[in-house]
């Protein structure tokens, strides 16, 4: 019995060093998903950009433009519309300076210039009560509607 153990090739385990590589390579592992997740739950909670003021562009009489009409908006509105309502004359504007694009839709062209504001009062278009102060820095064409005025910059504070 002893002759059929030593014919027998021997078994043999093979014992590697403890030097930690296979752990290291986990551990770096773990480490890396616990950052990136952690950047990923970072940037999901961060707040969204604010856009930019849009009366940043505007020069100090465009803006000293913009309060007037925004003060004369709210004075229409508080009036209830505007029937049997003079719009206004501002400062350095002459006087038929306003031109009605539509039912409650207002230009204001700039002197001098090739901006222009638009004032549109409370429609179903806006879907909101207040009335709307649009600009535009270039006047290519004076719009047909006030529902042509995706490309202008809306100006007053309701969304």
């Amino acid at each position: 019995m002893l002759n059929s153990r030593l014919n027998e090739p021997a078994m043999v385990d093979l014992v590697r060093p403890d030097d930690g590589r296979l752990e290291s390579f986990w551990v770096a592992l773990f480490i890396f998903s616990v950052l990136l997740l952690g950047g990923l739950g970072i940037l999901a909670r961060q707040e969204p950009a604010l856009v930019a003021d849009p009366s940043a562009s505007l020069n100090q009489p465009q803006r000293q433009l913009l309060l007037e009409l925004s003060i004369t908006a709210e004075e229409i509105e508080f009036a209830g519309g505007v029937e049997g309502i003079e719009l206004p004359v501002f400062f350095g504007q002459k006087l038929p300076a306003w031109q009605e694009v539509s039912s409650r839709c207002f230009l204001l062209r700039q002197p001098n210039s090739s901006a222009a504001f638009v004032l549109q009062m409370q429609t179903e278009h806006l879907k909101t009560n207040h009335p709307a102060i649009f600009f535009t820095p270039e006047l290519a064409a004076i719009p047909n509607s006030c529902n042509q005025l995706d490309t202008w910059l809306r100006m007053d504070n309701h969304p």
